[in-house]
């Protein structure tokens, strides 16, 4: 059996491939915002509520953390929101697919697991083909904004983005900043920090000029 649909907060493939994003998810003219891997944090809601002019995308491999986010929406706001959607899929399956081209204004990806193990790197999410597809999925002015409590991997992101035409660092060496706790982004920010961890935060810009087409 299917998990049931999640009316009106949650958006299924059958909605991006029969409808299409816009359709599924109007208006149309507002900008769209989306957050890989928005799990059980609060960053998407907080941002819907603060920005109404955006839509809010959520993109999570887990059902179950989708519907902890929608049923804490639907526990804080008696109406709906209308500018905030989850989607249950893998990211790699819609972005090149259903945001490319020039869709999005602004991704945001915090602390996508390091998969730390020499044999596990291949599952690492910020690796040269999907970075391409970001930077295809990308408005022109669209950004990046990454973050990671693993040295590893931010410098394993930055060696990426040396091969990716579509996406510029827009940090000096060493490609990244460690921000300050004034500046917490996610509720899991607190909880590396108070573990002592340092956070590596990222910006990468649309590069100036047509992105590559995905994949290439």
């Amino acid at each position: 059996m299917g998990h049931p649909v999640l009316a009106p907060y949650e958006l299924t493939w059958e909605d991006l491939r029969l409808a299409g994003l816009d359709a599924a998810f109007p208006p149309a003219d507002l900008p769209l915002e989306v957050e890989i891997g928005c799990g059980d944090d609060d960053f998407l809601l907080r941002s819907a509520e603060q920005r109404p002019g955006t839509r809010w995308l959520g993109i999570e491999y887990s059902h179950k953390r989708v519907r902890r986010q929608i049923r804490r929406i639907e526990r804080l706001h008696a109406q709906p929101l209308s500018n905030v959607r989850f989607l249950w899929r893998p990211a790699r399956d819609v972005v090149r697919p259903f945001l490319a081209p020039g869709r999005v204004h602004a991704f945001h990806v915090y602390f996508p697991d390091p998969w730390p193990k020499a044999h596990h790197a291949r599952y690492r999410l910020l690796e040269p083909s999907f970075l391409a597809d970001l930077a295809a999925a990308l408005e022109p002015a669209g950004v990046v904004h990454f973050a990671t409590d693993s040295r590893d991997y931010a410098e394993e992101v930055v060696t990426a983005l040396a091969d990716v035409s579509g996406l510029v660092n827009t940090l000096p060496a060493p490609g990244w900043v460690t921000t300050p706790p004034a500046e917490r982004t996610t509720v899991f920010e607190e909880r590396w920090r108070a573990e002592g961890r340092t956070i590596h935060a990222m910006r990468f810009n649309r590069a100036p000029g047509p992105a590559a087409p995905p994949g290439d």
